[in-house]
């Protein structure tokens, strides 16, 4: 839904301020978060009387002040906290008390040389490696990230082990979800200490405290371990990159694929390295791992990476730019029905998981995005791009 309307000079300043600061993708985004806490302040003033907004230089919390009280001299305005509700603050800052100082045990490597689990076949494909593939049937925009892949494959390897009949869904996404948002408050430290941007952020797409915990577990269980459907279709990141599969559809049990397992096993310099304030998230031999698997293995994939690189090298260098190009890969039974935000979501997405990749990278002017094919992203269009692993061959 589009809404305008006007907006004075100081306020669009204010605004453009808010999505420079990168907490806001855009300014839908702040606007939308303004609007929540908005909300949150008329529900608790609704015949309370004042909202008082306490803070210390660590935590930000609500009191109502009765109507018939005077102010407390305590209270002062405190710099804003998206989303902020008294219940979602007490459930804030009990985990803030509780961040590890290390990565969870399930997300770090045994070091082990050889499987002690079974491997499954990866998942069938209607599609085959070069053939044109319609945008909306690329991978889903909302997964947006490829560290959580590397998270979950590894946490499933250690569930694996001693399990040679798979592990069950629901163990699975509950276990990992639930490790998941302890990790997620680890790596926000990280790129807190850092100063990590937003697009560089190693918490991104893991499970935040500062949304609804619940909701944002889930949300981690469904997009980057498993889910499955009414139908008995289990789906996911994992299962789309085919580094994951199953076994039966009425209690589906996940399974790595060798895939999975050999990307398990790599080294990983956020979940295995020693410097915290070290912020690549993937090795060079895991990042020609994945390059080399997606372009032999999974076709959705490999041809969204090669249209959206052939369009930014053409000079679709912005979003609109490239929103524009990338509408002529919709097929024409879905063009009609096909919103402006699914094709921003599925661009969005895709760019996203080719900059962990390092295919593409994002450089900002202000507000605006422009971007630029990497060298390796080069290699990639020309069928170079060789794993460390097998390039002793081709020497």
């Amino acid at each position: 839904m589009i809404v305008c309307f006007e907006c004075a000079p100081r306020t669009k300043i204010l605004l453009e301020r808010l999505v420079e600061s990168e907490q806001y993708k855009d300014y839908a985004e702040a606007i939308s978060s303004a609007l929540e806490n908005l909300v949150v302040l008329e529900n608790e003033l609704s015949g309370k009387g004042a909202l008082m907004i306490e803070s210390t230089d660590e935590s930000v919390s609500l009191r109502v002040q009765p109507k018939s009280g005077k102010a407390s001299k305590r209270g002062k305005m405190a710099p804003r906290t998206k989303g902020v509700s008294a219940k979602k603050n007490s459930e804030l800052q009990t985990f803030l008390r509780n961040i590890p100082t290390q990565v969870p045990e399930i997300f770090q490597s045994d070091k082990s040389s050889k499987p002690s689990l079974s491997l499954a076949n990866p998942p069938g494909d209607v599609w085959t490696i070069g053939q044109e593939i319609p945008l909306e049937r690329w991978i889903f925009g909302q997964y947006n990230r490829l560290l959580p892949v590397k998270a979950s494959c590894r946490a499933l390897a250690n569930l694996l082990d001693g399990k040679p009949d798979g592990v069950s869904l629901d163990e699975a996404t509950s276990r990992i979800s639930e490790e998941a948002l302890t990790l997620g408050g680890f790596l926000a430290h990280r790129d807190k200490q850092n100063g990590t941007k937003r697009d560089e952020a190693l918490s991104t797409a893991f499970p935040s405290p500062n949304r609804e915990i619940e909701k944002s577990r889930l949300r981690y269980a469904n997009q980057f371990v498993a889910s499955i459907s009414k139908q008995g279709k289990v789906s996911g990141l994992l299962m789309d990159l085919k580094l994951i599969n199953h076994t039966g559809t009425k209690n589906p049990r996940l399974m790595l694929t060798e895939a999975g397992w050999d990307f398990a096993k790599l080294q990983n310099p956020v979940f295995d390295g020693d410097a915290p304030e070290a912020m690549q998230k993937f090795t060079a031999e895991e990042r020609y791992f994945l390059l080399d698997h997606i372009s032999n293995s999974v076709p959705p994939e490999d041809f969204a990476y090669r249209t959206i690189l052939e369009a930014v090298d053409g000079g679709a260098q912005t979003p609109e730019k490239l929103d524009a190009a990338l509408r002529e890969h919709v097929s024409r039974d879905a063009d009609r029905n096909l919103t402006k935000s699914f094709l921003a979501s599925q661009r969005s997405g895709t760019v996203s998981r080719m900059a962990d990749l390092e295919l593409i990278t994002r450089e900002r002017d202000g507000v605006k995005v422009f971007y630029v094919v990497t060298d390796l992203g080069k290699q990639y269009t020309q069928n170079k791009v060789i794993p460390l692993h097998r390039r002793k061959h081709f020497e």
